[in-house]
């Protein structure tokens, strides 16, 4: 047996009216559309889902506007059973999905193994700053792409220096951060970017032709003896030895 919407309907629109209060307001509060307060409102089965879920809206309808005590005896017909379907408002929200440990612990791994090849790779290749031996010297940066004198390349994990004879020693001190590019004997080129207290030794055959962002940011230093040069901070600035 189906309940009287047309009156239930027109009772509800009575006391929302005295409480000063609009289907949208109604709709708001409820999450209902209000179209379909309208249809209850009108008594417009037609344009509401089935019986059963017209009675859940009355009911929180009643409810907001506290005269549910009112229409008790008229919801409490005989309720028929629900179709399949999902009714108009329901909101499925699909079950959490719990991980398990290991399959969060696999990725995190793999980021940190990447994250120290990274850092790895960023460390060999960063000159050496600010580190002091037993003696509280710094130790010198030397340039480790060298090649020996008979072309070959230096064995992995040396320190490499030519020896050629009468071998032209350049020494680099950094005393304000700066970038220098080198071209060795004409034909080998190495770019820098120094920080204070960094230190570079190169070794050359014949000559040395610098270019230096920062002109009073290096002292230089050739087999032993010191380089005059004038510059500003900051000035470019360019050098050729001998």
């Amino acid at each position: 047996m189906s309940i009287d919407l047309e009156k239930i309907g027109k009772f509800l629109r009575e006391k929302r009216e005295l409480k000063g209060l609009t289907l949208s307001d109604v709709s708001h509060s409820l999450c209902i559309r209000k179209s379909l307060l309208d249809a209850m409102e009108s008594g417009n089965w037609k344009l509401l889902p089935h019986e059963v879920y017209v009675k859940g809206y009355v009911k929180e309808y009643a409810h907001l506007l506290e005269v549910y005590g009112e229409i008790f005896d008229d919801l409490a017909s005989e309720v028929v059973r629900a179709p399949a379907e999902v009714p108009i408002q329901q909101k499925i929200s699909p079950k959490p999905s719990r991980l398990s440990k290991r399959a969060l612990l696999y990725p995190l791994a793999f980021v940190l193994l990447v994250g120290l090849v990274i850092l790895s790779q960023i460390y060999r290749e960063q000159p050496l700053s600010g580190q002091m031996n037993g003696a509280g010297h710094v130790p010198a940066r030397v340039d480790t792409s060298n090649t020996a004198p008979d072309g070959r390349a230096a064995p992995e994990g040396r320190i490499a220096e030519t020896q050629a004879p009468e071998a032209k020693k350049l020494m680099i001190t950094c005393l304000e951060r700066t970038w220098i590019s080198v071209v060795i004997d004409e034909k080998e080129k190495k770019e820098f970017m120094l920080n204070p207290q960094d230190i570079v030794v190169l070794n050359a055959q014949d000559k040395y032709d610098l270019l230096i962002g920062n002109a009073a940011g290096v002292k230089l230093a050739l087999n032993g003896n010191d380089v005059q040069f004038g510059g500003q901070s900051g000035e470019v600035k360019r050098i050729k030895l001998p």
